[in-house]
Order: structure tokens, then C-alpha cells, then sequence
């Protein structure tokens, strides 16, 4: 065997499976006789045309620790390719606060300080409201073996334009508003709505309010007022017995109270001071101090964080949950709580209850005149002619009565949500009725920090 194939009994060299990195094992040699230099290494490297990133240095450190431990040096990395470098996508720098929340600040002796706090961002014409950031150019790579890797560069992103925006004259990469408004990023898109501002009152020397933007009021709102808006409605002050409408969110930054006439409809989340005697639909309901006799439905939530009286008395609905720091009060007023059902779905068939309780009265009156013509024919042997258009139609009008009792009654009952629960921090009082879905637990005695839910068709407590 000659000399090379001699030093190549003492050399192993592996390249790895991405073809990025060669390893070089090395064999005690001193005792066969014979010396490796790196000239030995590189000609195994250059057979197995290994071309790229390799360390003469490595190398030659390696051969010399074999040679004076006369001991095996295994894997050691003494060629490496550069990895291709992807190119960055391309991004948005949004120069608004896209996830705007209400942080309530509570202040000294447990008030909440609303000065600060809005659920608003108002924009002026020509303001810049969103930055397009370029991709990237992705950096070729180089394997052990000098071929180039072609590398994956960034792709491009447009600008999320919706109503009210368009792109700057002066930079094509920057978004800016078309009018004054109120901004919002929903669904992928920038917009900017209109906004309605009141610096007093709502009262009679305002009117009502219609708006297809946003609406503050800077002060309060009177009885008997609405309020209607496409975005959200922020109130500064109190409202009393009015009814607001909102495609948006609700602040109400004072109370809600009234004698009971008073309404909020939220499609979004309704945040409120406190309330008493008014009605609340919304898809989270937020309070910061107490709900006194209040009807509140809420499509997933209910908050109301009042310390000593959290929820006392009314009628409290949610489809997920209930979260407060105490239900009822030291006197027992009766106080309902439910959760797990469907807000719309219940009032859907809360309808059709009425609505077949309609058709029943309707068919029992059909019935009376069909049974008062069954008995003239019985007594006569047959129906007068003078009878029998009437008997036809009220024949008709039986079955079609029928036919819509049968379809109302074939319709899906409410589905209950079987995860939902009832979370009470410090105290549940005597006369507080809580029902999860069909089943339905009275509270006799004081209990301390509970909560409740459903296992199979039975309300459990956990303390």
C-alpha cells in the first residue's frame, strides 16, 4: 500500500447531510510510521471536491493534537459553507395605538379616575396613521462543495387601506387620513369615521343624536334623549333615562340611572361607572363600582368590581361568565344571576314563546266557531248553505295555524354553554338565585368567596 493510501487509513472525513459542514476524525499515526501534514488533508478534501470554507488552521492544530497525544481527535468541524441569510417581509408600523383599551386608573380611597381614559383616537385630516416598511433582500449561501444556494427574499405588504385613507402624495409609502375622525383598525383595515362631539348636555337643546361615526358627549345625558351611533358612544358624564345605541363600544364614565327606562345596546363592550334601575345589552359588560336592580345581558361577560355591592337584585345574564365581589347585599334582596345561554337566542325564543302563545289564543277561537257549525249540522242533519264558505275558511285557517304552532315548536331549543360559571371573590348572600342553564340553585346561607358551575345537570360550588 503506498504512502497516500497509508495516510488515508488515518484520516475520516464526513460531510454532513446539508452538505454545510465537514468533519475530519484523525487516528493515532505515530506509531504506523508515517506523518500527516494538512497538504494530506486537503488532497482528500480536493478528491471528494470539497472546494468551500475550509480551515487550514483547524487543520493543522488538529494533526498536531494527534501527534502529541497519540490518541484519536474525533469530529472536528474543519470546513464550514455560510448559510443563505432569509430577507425580512415587508411590515406595517401602525403610528396610532391599534389595541386601545379601557385602563381605568384607580386613584386615592379606591376612586376611579376617568380623566385619562377614552376609548377614542381622533385623527385630523392629512395625519400619518400607517408606514409602509420594505421587504428585504434575502443573502445567497455557499455549500462545502462552492455551490451558491439561492436564498428566499422578503415579500412585499400593501398598505391597509379602508375609508377615509389614502396614500400620501409626498411618500407613496405612507397612509394618511382623509378627514377628521375617529381612527380604528378592524379586519385588516384602516379607517377613519367621522366623529360627533357635544361640549354640554344632551337635552332639549340638542336633541336627539344620530351620527355614523363616533359620539362624545362631554357632559351629561338627560332623560328621554337617544343617542344612535354606528361607532362607539363616550359619555363624560351621567346618563339617565336614555336610550344609546352603538355598533361600537359604550363609556359611560359616570352613572346609568333612572327609574328603569333608561337602555344601552352595545354590539362591541359597554363600560360603565355605575348603574341603577337601567337595562344593559351588550357583549361585555364592565362595572366598575355597583348594578342596583339593573337587567343586564351580556353575550360573553359580566364585570362588576363594587367592593361592599357588587350585583344587588334585577336580573344578571351572561353567556360565559359572571365575575364580581359580591352577589346580593346584607339585606337578601332577591338578586338573579345566569349564565351558559345564549343572549339573542334566548330572546329569539322568548319571541316565538309569545308568538305561539298567540297562535294557541287564535286556534281556540277557531275551534269555538268550527264546534258551534258542527253543532247546526248535527241539529239540522247538514250544514245550511249559508254556512259553508264560512266552514271552509275557518277550516283553512286551522290548518294553517297548525302548520306554524308545528314548525315553531320543531325549532332548536337554546343550547346551553355547559363551560360557563359564576366567580365571586368575597361574599354571596341569602336570596341571590343562581341558574347554569336549565338548572337553578337558591343561596339560603352566607357563603365566602364561590365559585359556581355546571357538572351534568347539577350546579356545583367551589370554594
Amino acid at each position: 500500500m503506498s504512502e497516500t493510501n497509508d495516510k488515508t487509513n488515518f484520516l475520516l472525513v464526513k460531510v454532513s447531510d446539508d452538505l454545510m459542514k465537514v468533519y475530519l476524525t484523525v487516528k493515532p499515526f505515530t506509531q504506523g510510521g508515517v506523518d500527516i501534514n494538512v497538504n494530506d488533508v486537503l488532497q482528500i478534501l480536493q478528491s471528494k471536491k470539497i472546494s468551500y470554507g475550509i480551515k487550514e488552521e483547524v487543520i493543522g492544530a488538529t494533526l498536531d493534537k494527534a501527534r502529541l497525544k497519540d490518541s484519536a481527535v474525533e469530529d472536528v468541524l474543519i470546513a464550514e459553507g455560510d448559510q443563505t441569510v432569509f430577507g425580512e417581509n415587508g411590515r406595517l408600523e401602525f403610528l396610532f395605538d391599534v389595541d386601545k383599551k379601557i385602563k381605568p386608573q384607580e386613584g386615592a380611597h379606591g376612586k376611579v379616575d376617568f380623566h385619562e381614559v377614552s376609548i377614542i383616537e381622533n385623527v385630523e385630516k392629512n395625519r400619518p396613521l400607517v408606514k409602509l416598511i420594505d421587504p428585504t433582500l434575502g443573502k445567497p449561501g455557499k455549500n462545502v462543495f462552492g455551490k451558491t444556494l439561492i436564498p428566499v427574499h422578503g415579500k412585499p405588504c400593501v398598505l391597509p387601506m379602508g375609508e377615509n385613507t389614502r396614500v400620501s402624495e409626498k411618500d407613496s409609502k405612507l397612509l394618511v387620513s382623509s378627514i377628521d375622525g375617529n381612527v380604528r383598525y378592524t379586519n385588516g383595515a384602516v379607517s377613519v369615521k367621522s366623529c360627533c362631539t357635544v361640549e354640554k348636555d344632551v337635552d332639549f337643546s340638542t336633541g336627539n343624536i344620530t351620527s355614523k361615526g363616533t359620539v362624545v358627549v362631554k357632559g351629561n345625558v338627560r332623560s328621554g334623549f337617544i343617542l344612535d351611533a354606528i361607532g362607539d358612544v363616550e359619555v363624560w358624564g351621567t346618563v339617565e333615562d336614555s336610550i344609546i345605541k352603538s355598533k361600537g363600544n359604550v363609556l359611560i364614565k359616570g352613572g346609568f340611572i333612572g327609574s328603569g327606562k333608561g337602555k344601552i345596546e352595545a354590539e362591541g363592550d359597554a363600560t360603565i361607572g355605575f348603574a341603577r334601575n337601567q337595562t344593559i345589552v351588550a357583549t361585555n359588560v364592565i362595572i366598575l363600582r355597583e348594578a342596583v336592580g339593573c337587567t343586564i345581558y351580556a353575550k360573553n361577560a359580566v364585570k362588576v368590581s363594587g367592593d361592599k355591592i357588587s350585583i344587588e337584585g334585577g336580573i344578571t345574564t351572561a353567556g360565559a361568565m359572571i365575575e364580581v365581589e359580591s352577589l346580593g347585599s346584607n339585606n337578601e334582596v332577591h338578586t338573579d344571576v345566569e349564565v351558559g345561554t345564549n343572549y339573542a337566542a334566548q330572546q329569539s325564543q322568548m319571541i316565538k314563546r309569545k308568538e305561539t302563545s298567540g297562535l294557541k289564543a287564535l286556534l281556540k277561537t277557531v275551534d269555538k266557531e268550527l264546534n258551534t257549525l258542527h253543532a247546526i249540522q248535527k241539529a239540522k242533519g247538514e250544514l245550511p248553505p249559508q254556512y259553508t264558505t264560512t266552514f271552509d275558511r275557518l277550516l283553512s285557517r286551522r290548518e294553517e295555524l297548525v302548520k306554524k304552532l308545528n314548525d315553531l315548536a320543531s325549532e332548536e331549543i337554546v343550547s346551553v354553554n355547559k363551560d360557563a360559571k359564576v366567580l365571586v371573590h368575597k361574599v354571596v348572600h341569602p336570596g341571590v338565585e343562581i341558574k347554569i342553564g336549565e338548572s337553578t340553585m337558591t343561596i339560603l346561607e352566607e357563603c365566602k368567596k364561590a365559585t359556581f358551575y355546571l357538572t351534568g345537570d347539577e350546579i356545583k360550588i367551589k370554594k
